[in-house]
């Protein structure tokens, strides 16, 4: 398997820039307790046998989830910390059948951050997607996610039967 190592370079310099980081090379070899030629090495993409923990740190000090490190070598996309994986639904084309208010917020700005499938008793389900919006900070994300968990548990509350919608 190719690994990118240039492309994770720049998504992780890029992310260190990021109004929501603002780091310097400097403030971030601190942060993770390395020499800044440590930083310039990674941002620089040389090629290693596998992501070093010094890499596994800087990821984490931008805010990327577990696996995003593999994701970006891949030619995927890092995961923000608390958000799901990307769905393939982000880019859903527009001959899915679904309707063309649902494909246009699928395909619109911002992150994919949940989606559930809530049940409507035995004959149908509700699907909810949950984006935030575009340019959010981790905290703001993480704001976004609790609201959602407390929106979530009250759908699922929800006694849907008979037609009739009576929370218990």
């Amino acid at each position: 398997m190719d690994r990118d190592w240039t492309r994770l370079g720049k998504a992780l310099g890029d992310a260190r820039k990021a109004p929501s980081v603002a780091l310097t090379q400097e403030q971030m070899a601190e942060a993770i307790g390395v020499g800044r030629s440590v930083i310039q090495l990674i941002e620089a993409g040389n090629e290693y046998k596998k992501p070093t923990p010094s890499m596994r740190a800087y990821a984490a000090r931008v805010g990327w989830a577990e696996g995003s490190i593999e994701s970006v070598l891949a030619g995927g996309e890092p995961i923000l910390k608390g958000a799901p994986a990307p769905s393939a639904a982000a880019s859903v084309p527009a001959d899915t059948g679904l309707p063309l208010r649902i494909v246009h917020e699928l395909k619109g700005k911002g992150d994919l951050l949940d989606t559930a499938v809530i049940p409507l008793g035995e004959d149908a389900s509700m699907v909810v997607v949950v984006k935030g919006k575009p340019g959010a900070s981790l905290e703001e994300i993480e704001r976004s996610l609790e609201a959602w968990r407390k929106a979530q548990e009250q759908l699922l509350e929800v006694d849907y039967r008979d037609g009739e919608a009576d929370a218990p």
